[in-house]
Parts: C-alpha cells; sequence; structure tokens
C-alpha cells in the first residue's frame, strides 16, 4: 500500500503507533504544537513545518516571498497556541544549480518576517536535495495554564475567528487554472494573500491571556477541514450561521459564476484563527479583540457540521488540503 493510498492523516497515526510518546508533553496527538513541561510550570512549546518547491510554491512567488511565507506557516501554529515564539531553526535542502542570489532573497524573507513577529532565526542547516526544501522549526515557553489547546469545546460554546477566508482560494484559481480575476484588486488582493499571508499572532496572545477560548487551532488545511477536526477532535457538531469573506471573494465568485462559500470553505492557506469560547465570556474580553472578532456559530451536541445561511440548511463536506492524497 503506498502513502496516497492513505494520505496524511493516516501516515501520522502509522508512525504513532510506532513512536512512544513523552509522558511530560502535554498537548497530544492531533495538535498545532507540541509542548513539554521544562519545571516550574512552564512549557517549552514547538513546532516544524516544511515548504517543498514542487507542492507549495505558487506561479509568481518570489524568493523573498518563500522564505517570508515559511515563517508566517510556523508562527500561525504558535498563534493558534497563544504563544510568542523567541527564535526559529530552518534546514533549508538546496539543489546544485541553484543560485546565491536565490538564497540570499530567501534569508531577505526569513529577515523581514522575524522582525514583523518579533523574533529571531537562530541558524540551522544545509543540505544538498534534488528541489528547493526549507524546514521552519520553532519555539517559545508559557505557562502550562496559558496555552490554548484544540480540545475543550462544548455544547453551547460559540465558534468564532479571527481573519477572513477564500481570498486564497481565488488565488488558487487564478494561478494554477489561468481563469482571471475580474479586476486588478481582486488579483493583487487574492496574490497578496497568497504569496505574503499574515499570522494572527497579537491576537492569539490576547486570546489566550483571557482564558475564554475552550479550543483553537490555526486554518491552514482548508475552514471546512478545520472546522471537521475541531468536531472530531471533541466529539461535537456545530451550526455555522457566518462565514467571513473579503469583498473580492463574491467578485471573483460572480464573474466566474462561483459560489463564494465553496471559495471560502474550501481553500487552504489562509491561516486564520479558528476557535471557541464561553458564551458569557464576550461581555469581558477586551473590546479591541471582539471588534477583530467574526461569530461564525456554535457548538452543538448532535456531531454534524451544518451550514445554516438563509433559513437554508446543508451538510459542510470534510474536505480541504491533506498531503499525498491522489
Amino acid at each position: 500500500m503506498s502513502v496516497s493510498e492513505v494520505g496524511e492523516w493516516k501516515l501520522i497515526e502509522a508512525i504513532w503507533d510506532v513512536i512512544e510518546r513523552d509522558p511530560e508533553e502535554v498537548m497530544g496527538a492531533n495538535d498545532d504544537v507540541v509542548a513539554r513541561r521544562i519545571g516550574g510550570n512552564k512549557l517549552l512549546v514547538s513546532h516544524v513545518d516544511t515548504l517543498a518547491w514542487s507542492t507549495d510554491v505558487l506561479p509568481g512567488m518570489t524568493p523573498h516571498s518563500i522564505g517570508f511565507k515559511s515563517v508566517i506557516m510556523n508562527v500561525s501554529d504558535m498563534a493558534a497556541k497563544g504563544v510568542r515564539p523567541l527564535g526559529m531553526l530552518f534546514s533549508l535542502g538546496v539543489p546544485r544549480n541553484c543560485e546565491v542570489k536565490c538564497i540570499e532573497e530567501i534569508a531577505k524573507g526569513w529577515r523581514d518576517a522575524a522582525a514583523k513577529y518579533r523574533l529571531h532565526v537562530w541558524g540551522g542547516d544545509i543540505t544538498e536535495a534534488p528541489e528547493l526544501m526549507l524546514t521552519g522549526a520553532i519555539m517559545g515557553i508559557t505557562g502550562e495554564g496559558k496555552i490554548m489547546r484544540r480540545r475543550g469545546a462544548s455544547e453551547g460554546d460559540l465558534v468564532a475567528c479571527i481573519g477572513t477566508f477564500g481570498l486564497t482560494s481565488v488565488a488558487y484559481l487564478m494561478l494554477l487554472q489561468g481563469r482571471a480575476a475580474p479586476s486588478k484588486i481582486v488579483e493583487l488582493k487574492a496574490k497578496r494573500a497568497a504569496y505574503y499571508p499574515k499570522a494572527h499572532l497579537k491576537e492569539g496572545m490576547l486570546l489566550a491571556r483571557t482564558g475564554a477560548v475552550t479550543a483553537s487551532m490555526d486554518c491552514s488545511d482548508g475552514l471546512a477541514w478545520s472546522l471537521h477536526t475541531l468536531c472530531s477532535l471533541n466529539n461535537v457538531g456545530m451550526v455555522i450561521k457566518c462565514i467571513p469573506m473579503p469583498p473580492e471573494v463574491e467578485a471573483y465568485a460572480k464573474a466566474h459564476g462561483l459560489d463564494p462559500i465553496d471559495l471560502a470553505l474550501y481553500g487552504g492557506e489562509e491561516y486564520s484563527l479558528i476557535f471557541t469560547l464561553k458564551r458569557s465570556s464576550l461581555k469581558s474580553m477586551p473590546k479591541s479583540l471582539v471588534r477583530k472578532m467574526y461569530i461564525m456559530g456554535e457548538v452543538t451536541s448532535d456531531k454534524k457540521l451544518r451550514l445554516l445561511l438563509d433559513e437554508e440548511e446543508k451538510e459542510i463536506e470534510k474536505r480541504g488540503w491533506e498531503h499525498l492524497r491522489r
């Protein structure tokens, strides 16, 4: 049986069937990060993510944007846990025919993204590879009672997000299928979202301080997939009544006869934060944070993930980005 037949998540399960778990790691399987007790009620929090040329680099991406995005991919997972990252290490796989100037521009992308989120690239490793590969490992320290997890949601909690959905779907259709944008502003905003995504680190850290969040994750594999993940891990369902999306998504959908809701649900690599919280906590949350939040729906006990818009209800399909699938 090949890995393409089982997919990314079944492959992860197969690996965990072999590896011995660290009893001092507190997050468990299928969270955004790992967090290990290091004494004094402190956790060492880390995450690793890889960007590969053949599967992750979109047409038009520059070496600078590749380096920048490889930092954002990691910072976003720390944001979803409310942890300030201290720094990163990078393992760089380089083909022999790669220009030195390309690597210098990647390093400038690392530098600029690191400066934006107030962390440092500490160093790493370089090896020869058949294609360009960037693997970043990010680390931070937080208190054991402060970290947000994927598990903890229960019936009646609100489902919320920080960030919007759909622009990267537009970018994929433009760049990979040649379906042009109806205006220059739509094209520019979609490309910007794909080439230079944003991690909501400040907001994630503020959320963690409130103590109101019951479950949290970043949305890099698509909104529908992420919502299904939270439902599965918490043994709950959700009814979604609002999906925030920029007006450019609706403009693009109208121009091509597409459903903007599908663009928002089944995209990926948006790095928005998705979380659940107690309904009563909204009144005590900082107004600056509430203004950036969208209340999408609520957690239910029926284990179904449903979309309810304009009194029309339908199931949200479990699909999104999964590595290794055919």
